[in-house]
């Protein structure tokens, strides 16, 4: 038997601008998100930006997150903040420790 897993309209993790909202409304109806994007600016333009904002607002508070979303720094990824505690190896290379340095000002 075949298990069906259900849909839900959710927040994309992986697919994101901003807040990920048009790209999981683009996974969920199976669209390709920029032309969600490119059609939901124009709408907006051609309706004096108001309604677009609000409707875009409202998409970001309704809308649940990604299940699969690691957590809420990952918000910030996009902006090149790296806020995220990862887990990475460091080599031995990475910072070198100098041993019996004597500090001196230069005059």
């Amino acid at each position: 038997m075949k298990s069906k897993s259900k849909r839900r309209l959710t927040k994309s993790a992986s697919n994101r601008v901003l807040t990920g909202s048009i790209g999981g409304f683009g996974e969920f109806i199976g669209i390709n998100a920029n032309y969600l994007r490119v059609g939901f600016i124009i709408l907006t333009a051609l309706t004096h930006f108001i309604p677009g904002i609000l409707i875009y607002i409202l998409l970001i508070v309704i809308m649940p997150a990604d299940p699969n979303k690691p957590d809420f720094s990952a918000l910030f990824s996009n902006f090149g903040f790296n806020t995220g505690n990862k887990t990475e190896t460091k080599s031995k290379t990475d910072r070198k420790v100098i041993h019996d340095v004597d500090e001196h000002d230069e005059k």
